[in-house]
C-alpha cells in the first residue's frame, strides 16, 4: 500500500478542493449558515495543504516517482490556489453596505469583502500560465526547470492570504485591525506572486541564453 499513498493523497486533495469550491459557491453573507460554510472551507483548505506536504514527504521518503504524481500534484496546487482567489473575487463576496471594510479606500478592496479584486486574479492566473509555458518550453529543450524557493514562498503566502480572508470574514469581520490584516495579506500575496514570476523569468532567460551559446 505504501507506494500508492502519495498518489492517494493527491487524489484526496482533488476531492477536498471540489468540496472547498462548492462551499464557497453556496456562501451567503450575513447568515449563520454562511459563517459555518466559511469555517468549514477554512478547515478543508488547511487539510488540503497538509496532504500536499505529506504526499511530497512520503514520495521522497520511499523514493516513489510516477508520471501521475509529477503531473497531477502541481496542477492540483494551482487549481486550489487560483480557484480559491477566483471564488473570493466572486459576487458572493461583494461588500455589503455598512461593512467595516467600507471604511478603507476603494482601491484597496475594490468593493470586495474578501479583499480579492478581479485584477488580482488575472495577475495570479497570468503568472501561472507564464511560468508553466516557460517551464514546458525549457524542458522540451532538454533543460530542467524545477521549482524554486521563490515559488514555494509564493504558494505559502497565497494560501495564508486565502485562509486569512476566510477566517476574518467568518469570525472577526468587524474589528478594523482584522480588516487591515486581511487586506495586507491579500496585497502581499499579489506582490509575492509578481516577484516570483520575475524570478522564474530571469532564471529561464539565463537557461535559454546559455543554450543558444
Amino acid at each position: 500500500m505504501n507506494w500508492k499513498l502519495p498518489n492517494q493523497l493527491t487524489v484526496g486533495r482533488m476531492v477536498i478542493s471540489i468540496a472547498f469550491f462548492a462551499l464557497l459557491g453556496t456562501y451567503e453573507q450575513g447568515t449563520s449558515a454562511g459563517r459555518w460554510l466559511l469555517n468549514i472551507a477554512f478547515v478543508l483548505y488547511i487539510i488540503a495543504g497538509i496532504t500536499d506536504v505529506l504526499d511530497g514527504y512520503f514520495a521522497r521518503k520511499w523514493e516513489i516517482t510516477s508520471a501521475f504524481g509529477r503531473i497531477l500534484d502541481p496542477v492540483m496546487d494551482k487549481i486550489l490556489v487560483v480557484g480559491g482567489f477566483i471564488m473570493l473575487a466572486g459576487p458572493n463576496f461583494a461588500m455589503q453596505p455598512g461593512a467595516a471594510d467600507a471604511q478603507l479606500p476603494g482601491w484597496l478592496t475594490g468593493g470586495m469583502a474578501s479583499g480579492v479584486q478581479a485584477w488580482m486574479v488575472v495577475v495570479i492566473l497570468g503568472r501561472e500560465f507564464l511560468v508553466s509555458g516557460v517551464r514546458g518550453y525549457s524542458e522540451s529543450q532538454g533543460m530542467k526547470f524545477p521549482a524554486t524557493p521563490a515559488g514555494k514562498i509564493k504558494m505559502f503566502v497565497q494560501s495564508f492570504a486565502i485562509c486569512t480572508a476566510l477566517y476574518q470574514q467568518a469570525n472577526v469581520a468587524t474589528p478594523m485591525w482584522a480588516v487591515w490584516m486581511k487586506v495586507i495579506c491579500v496585497w502581499l500575496a499579489v506582490i509575492v506572486t509578481l516577484a516570483s514570476g520575475v524570478s522564474y523569468i530571469a532564471k529561464a532567460k539565463g537557461l535559454l541564453m546559455g543554450s543558444d551559446e
